[in-house]
Formats: C-alpha cells, sequence, structure tokens
C-alpha cells in the first residue's frame, strides 16, 4: 500500500511543476533578504549561559562581534542558522557591544551585559591655582645641566634658559652644584668663594639667573665647601710661600704632624691618621746660576733640579746637601733649558718650587722661588754651578683628608669660632651671595669639619655650624626676608647621628630614605609609613622649624635607576612615592628621565649631562670631560620624546609634582598611617594640614591588590596605573598609586 500511494503522488507533483513552468506571470519568487531574530540579547555580569540569535536567508553571510568579550560559536554560514552567543564575566561597569551579520543586506545585533558596579577610576584633580607649595628642589650640575655657548659645559645662561622646564617639572628651588672657580670639572676644590668660575659666565650673569628663578618662584641654593678650599686657592699658595702669612693659620701646617694633631682646637676628641697629612712645599728658597770650571756633581738629597729641552728630553739631577740649608749641583748645560725645583720626586706630593712669573734666568743671577710656581728659563754653554739657598731642613705637612689638593681649612675653637679670621672670610663670601639674591646653601661634607674621614667630632662640628647657620640666618634677615634662610647639610651618616644635626641646622638629607623606598618597592611596604613618619618626627623633636629633605640617590652615588633595576615602572612609582611623602623632595638632574649609572669607571658616570632633544644637540658632554655612556644617551631618554609621550617616566614626574603642588595637605601636611589591610606591599598614609585630608595609597607589587576603604574616595587626584573602585573595595594593578582628596 506504502508503494501505491507513492506512486500516486508523483503525477501530481509532477503536474503542478509543468503548471506552474508554463506560466511566466505566476514565477515563483525566491527571497534572498538576510534577517536576525532577537535584533538584541543581554547578560548578567557572570553569565555562563548562552543566548541564540536566528538567522534567515537562503544566501552566504558572516557574523562579526565588535568586542573581544563577546563570543560566537560560529562565524559564517550559508543559508538558515542558529549563532550561539557567550560572554566573558564582566566584573567592571557596566558594557555594550554589537554583533554585525552581513549577507545581502546588513543587520547588527546589539549585545549589553550588567558590570559588578566595578568603576574604572580617572584623576579629577583641581586646576592648579599658580601657587607652588610643595619645596620641591631640582639639583643640578652647572657643567652638564645646560650649555648655552656651544663650548660644550654646562652654564648659567643655559639653566636660564631652562627655567620655564624646571617650572614645569614643578620646581620651587634649585640646587647649583658649586658655583665658585676651581681646578676640577665638579668644583669642590674651591680657589675663590667671592666669585664665580669663568666657565659657567660672570657673577652679572649668575644674578641674571637668579632673578628669572625668582621670577617663576624658584628660589636658588649654593653648594657650600666648608670642609675644605682649593690647593689653587690664593690663600693656601700664600700660606705656603710665607710661614708669617695671616693665612698660615686658615689652614692645618706641622713638621710633626702625630705630635701636634692634639694641639689644633678643631681636632680635639678625634684621632691622627698619617694618611690624611701630605707633603707640603714652604719658605722662600733662592736659586743661584754661575759659571764654574767646578768638577760636575749629583747628591742624593730629596731635592732636585727638574730640567727640560724641546728635542731633546728631560731629567732630574739632585742636588748635594751641603747641611746648612744650602744645596748645590754642577752640571753642563747646552742651549735653552726650562726648569723646576722639586723638594720630592713625587709629582702628587705638592712639591713643586718655580718662579712667581715669566722669569728667564741669567748667569750669576738670584731670584726668590714660591710655591706651585712657573716655569724658569735659563739658556747657556757650559758648566755651570746651581746653588739652591733659604732652604728649611724641616719637612711641612698640612692636613687634606680627601685630597692632597684639597687642604682642610681650619676655624680654631669651634666655641669660638666667629672670631677666627678663615671663619670670618668664609662667611663673608656667603655674605656677597646672600645679598645678591642667593635663598640658602648646601653644606658639603659637614661630619668632617671637625676631624676627617677616619674620625670626626661630631659635637665640635654642631657647635661650628650652628655659628654658620646664624650668621648667614643674620645676614638673610638684614636683606629683607621675613623667613629663615635654608640651609641643608651632607651629613652621610645614619639616622640616628643625622638627627643630632638638627640641634645646629633646619635640614640634613636623609640617606636612609631610598634603602626605606627600595624596600617597599621590592614589595614590602609594610613599615614605609612608620620610617618615614618616624625621620619626620625626630627631627621636628629636636627643633620646631626642622625640614626633612628626602630624596633618592645624588652624584655621589650610584644613580636611583640603577639600582631600581633599570625598571621603568619601578622608578614611575619610585616618583609618585617621593612626591606623596612628607617633607622637602630633592630630585636629581636626569632622575625624572631615567637616567642610569654606575660610579665604577668614574664619578662622572652618574653626573651624565641632559639630552634635551632627539639629536642630543647642545648635550654638556665636555662639562664631565666627554666621560659618557653614550648607549643610554639615546633620542627615546631625551626630555623632547619624553615629553610628547603622555605614558613617560617625566609625565610622572609632572603629574604628581603638579598635585603636590595644588593641594596643602600633600605638600605640607602630616603623614599618619591609614591603616588599610590589603598586605605587606599596601603603604597606604594620610596626608592632613589645617582642614584639609587626603588619602594615599601605593600597591608596590607586580600583580593587583585590593584593600577595603571607609573613607569618601569620590575625588581621585591623581593615578598612576588602573584603579578600580567595587563599592567599597579598590583594586589597584600592579605597581599602581591613587591620592584622593577626602
Amino acid at each position: 500500500m506504502k508503494k501505491q500511494a507513492v506512486l500516486l503522488l508523483v503525477p501530481v507533483f509532477a503536474a503542478l511543476s509543468m503548471l506552474f513552468s508554463c506560466d511566466p506571470k505566476v514565477d515563483p519568487v525566491v527571497n534572498n533578504d538576510l534577517s536576525v531574530s532577537p535584533e538584541s540579547v543581554s547578560f548578567e555580569a557572570e553569565d555562563k549561559g548562552h543566548k541564540l540569535i536566528l538567522v534567515t536567508t537562503a544566501g552566504d553571510w558572516t557574523a562579526t562581534p565588535s568586542d573581544s568579550w563577546i563570543h560566537l560559536a560560529k562565524t559564517s554560514g550559508t543559508g538558515n542558522a542558529s549563532l550561539d552567543v557567550s560572554v566573558d564575566a564582566n566584573a567592571k561597569e557596566d558594557r555594550s557591544g554589537s554583533i554585525t551579520v552581513k549577507g545581502s543586506n546588513t543587520v547588527t545585533v546589539a549585545v549589553s551585559q550588567k558590570g559588578k558596579n566595578v568603576k574604572t577610576l580617572t584623576p579629577i584633580a583641581d586646576a592648579f591655582d599658580g601657587t607652588k607649595r610643595s619645596s620641591t628642589t631640582y639639583q643640578l650640575l652647572i657643567y652638564s645641566f645646560a650649555d648655552s655657548d656651544g663650548d660644550g659645559v654646562g652654564d648659567f645662561k643655559g639653566i636660564q634658559n631652562k627655567l620655564d622646564y624646571l617650572d614645569g617639572l614643578g620646581a620651587t628651588a634649585l640646587w647649583l652644584s658649586p658655583a665658585h672657580p676651581s681646578d676640577s670639572y665638579h668644583a669642590y676644590d674651591v680657589t675663590d668663594y667671592y666669585d664665580v668660575n669663568p666657565l659657567y659666565g660672570t657673577v652679572q650673569d649668575f644674578k641674571n639667573l637668579i632673578d628669572a628663578a625668582h621670577a617663576r618662584g624658584i628660589k636658588i641654593y649654593m653648594d657650600y665647601v666648608l670642609n675644605h678650599s682649593g690647593k689653587g686657592n690664593s690663600w693656601f699658595t700664600q700660606a705656603l710661600a710665607d710661614p708669617s702669612s695671616p693665612y698660615r693659620d686658615y689652614y692645618f701646617f706641622s713638621t710633626n704632624p702625630s705630635k701636634d694633631y692634639s694641639s689644633f682646637p678643631m681636632l680635639k676628641g678625634t684621632s691622627y691618621k698619617s694618611d690624611e697629612w701630605k707633603q707640603a712645599t714652604s719658605g722662600s728658597p733662592k736659586l743661584t746660576i754661575k759659571k764654574t770650571t767646578e768638577a760636575v756633581t749629583n747628591g742624593t738629597s730629596n731635592w732636585n733640579l727638574y730640567m727640560w729641552q724641546d728635542n731633546v728630553g728631560d731629567k732630574a739631577v739632585n742636588f748635594v746637601d751641603k747641611g746648612d740649608g744650602t744645596y748645590y749641583l754642577v752640571m753642563d748645560i747646552n742651549g735653552k733649558w726650562g726648569m723646576l725645583v722639586r723638594k720630592y720626586m713625587n709629582w702628587d706630593a705638592g712639591s713643586k718650587f718655580g718662579a712667581s712669573g715669566t722669569t728667564t734666568l741669567t748667569d750669576g743671577a738670584t731670584i726668590d722661588l714660591v710655591a706651585e710656581g712657573k716655569d724658569i728659563s735659563f739658556t747657556g754653554n757650559g758648566r755651570y754651578k746651581i746653588e739652591l739657598t733659604n732652604v728649611s731642613t724641616e719637612t711641612l705637612y698640612y692636613m687634606g683628608c680627601f685630597s692632597d689638593w684639597m687642604p682642610d681649612l681650619n676655624y680654631g675653637d669651634p666655641s669660638k669660632a666667629e672670631t677666627n679670621p678663615c671663619f670670618q672670610d668664609l662667611a663673608a663670601s656667603a655674605d656677597k651671595w646672600i645679598n645678591l639674591g642667593v635663598d640658602g646653601f648646601r653644606l658639603d661634607a659637614v661630619k668632617h669639619i671637625c676631624g676627617g674621614i677616619g674620625s670626626f667630632n661630631h659635637s665640635s662640628n654642631q657647635t661650628l655650624l650652628k655659628k654658620w647657620y646664624e650668621h648667614c640666618n643674620a645676614t638673610y634677615k638684614a636683606a629683607g626676608h621675613d623667613d629663615n634662610i635654608f640651609m641643608v647639610a651632607e651629613e652621610w651618616d645614619g639616622h640616628v647621628t643625622e638627627k643630632q644635626y638638627y640641634k645646629s641646622l633646619t635640614s640634613c638629607f636623609e640617606f636612609e630614605y631610598f634603602g626605606a623606598l627600595t624596600q617597599a618597592l621590592n614589595g614590602n611596604a609594610s613599615n614605609y609609613v612608620s620610617s618615614v613618619s618616624g625621620y619626620v618626627r625626630d627631627h621636628s623633636a629636636v627643633r620646631d622649624d626642622a625640614i626633612t629633605s628626602l630624596f633618592m640617590t645624588n652624584h655621589d652615588q650610584n644613580r636611583a635607576a640603577e639600582s631600581l633595576g633599570k625598571n621603568v615602572v619601578k622608578e614611575k612609582q619610585a616618583a609618585a612615592m617621593l612626591l606623596t611623602s612628607p617633607g622637602k623632595p630633592f630630585i636629581y638632574q636626569g632622575e625624572e628621565l631615567g637616567y642610569y649609572g654606575k660610579k665604577d669607571n668614574g664619578d662622572e658616570y652618574v653626573r651624565t649631562p641632559m639630552m634635551w632633544d632627539k639629536a642630543g644637540k647642545d648635550c654638556a658632554k665636555k662639562g664631565v670631560n666627554n666621560k659618557v655612556d653614550n648607549g643610554m644617551l639615546k633620542s627615546d631618554i631625551s626630555v623632547e620624546a619624553q615629553d610628547a609621550n603622555s605614558e613617560s617616566l617625566l609625565n610622572v614626574y609632572k603629574t604628581f609634582s603638579r598635585v603636590r603642588n595644588t593641594y596643602p595637605a600633600l605638600a605640607e601636611g602630616t603623614m599618619t598611617n591609614a591603616g588599610l589591610k590589603g598586605g605587606n606591599s599596601i603603604a597606604a598614609w594620610y596626608m592632613t594640614a589645617g582642614s584639609q585630608k587626603m588619602l594615599v595609597i601605593h600597591n608596590t607589587a607586580s600583580g593587583e591588590k585590593s584593600v577595603a576603604v571607609s573613607d569618601d574616595i569620590s575625588k581621585p587626584v591623581a593615578i598612576l596605573g588602573t584603579v578600580t573602585l567595587d563599592q567599597d573595595t579598590l583594586t589597584l594593578s600592579g605597581n599602581s598609586s591613587v591620592v584622593f582628596l577626602l
């Protein structure tokens, strides 16, 4: 029966087919238009289910999701189909997307998904009103910061040309490397405290820089070297040349320093170290040359005549010691020779005697010699006797704890230093610069002033420095200032010792700070708040007007970026933590660009010149004797490149400096622990000044961390990284930071 039914139906379908095919007015219409149902789908935040979308068409089609969180089981086909749609869980705010289905026409399906009410925070800081509050100081090296005249050495005009950059960085003060004349590139061997290095410009150029900086709300601090002068200082050369010179008492001189050491009031309570005393030249020997027929002689004394002749060479001939302060030698001379007298064979011992000016000796003439004098010339043919008279038979030594070219200064009894001529001279030189407009001083190597490298007397140092501060502050006040002069000391010691120097000065560098910061950046931030607030508390306990000076590293240390493993992520957070901490932050030249470097091959490699543009034009490399790491000074580390990159390290410094300058609580506030629970990688604190209160949170871990917050945190003012809020829980991405105005 089933077979018969089929056979009966076939003729019917065949007949219908013939009927339609023969009548053109009733041809069948095949509809290829594409339609989709439904045209919108929605999901919950953690929806793991699937939604079906029906595609109706007779032709080919493709389906493309707009976002990576939307997934399709099938993205193309022919004819009718069902699309299987799923989505990722959404831990953030509500979101929407779409699916575009294309065939003979295009249809868009809306896809929406609820969030868990998690909001990604964006900063909404108040506009900066132009009043700087931060007290941020920028340390720069005059010789390698900015060159204005193309000689390869930085100068005053170069700094003045870059004041807009420094202003944009939020600086309220500049600490300049020593500006005085010297015999070294770094200028810590001052040869004249009353003048400026001509390589940097004139005193008027310096004054112009001060005035231009003040117009931008930027103060100027000079680096002052109180422990020692340079060997080329006229005070020292005159003291060497004449035992009766008033400058002899400006230094420590002795023919028997181990015996005389305790007789110097400044050295009481310290120990004699033989390597801190250097051999010196002194007195005024006389040199006479006259023709003779005596036999040639060559003695064995320390004293010798050093001679040289063009195209002939040089030689040193020893004098014969007659035992009465007279020395002589007989030698054959042929032609024009240059000469110097030396007390010791070692040039580094400071043993050179020469003429006071350009001098040519003649047969039978006598000249007076001076220590560190100029070359003497003599022309003759034949045998000559050369006599050296008026020579002291005792060896003179001077104290130079850092080097033979940095003789230590002697201020006498620290308790009466204000009556000491050397102290008065140094103080008078400081007065000149204060009256010129300088706002403060950074004091070099203060713990070594009363003593040396191996032994020092902190109590005597503090007594001396108190007198120095009081003198300078009186001059500053007399110049018309209402505030106190700023003075910060390099007391390179532990915090326990360093805090005692606040008895004398308003500020000292906190050398322990970078250790606390590094520990935090390595994931153990639990002690950061107690350490930093402890520094401030200890300083304030010594004096009410104490200023805690925080810094990462300076010109005498390996670069901060080097110590942080050249990890830019950590460098950014280091900047954020420094600029959200209390006290007075210092930024070292190039730190804001990520400069790295070690002292291994010389200090120059941590004193790298600034690279202002991508091409390195006018980079002051000669200022550091061209000792630079050219592999670091590439275009991407330049100011030009980083200024244009909103995500650069430079712009992190600018952002947090601007916020610090905007809010008094952040700039001048008191730090207290916020007590947030988030593990060892979370450092969180409040900064409070008057009625203003701010909450600062840093996650120093490489991965995200969450903390519960009970404060009203509706106003974030600065953010580094990504920070999200889910009701009362903040989630901070790795190495991220956030500041809230409460």
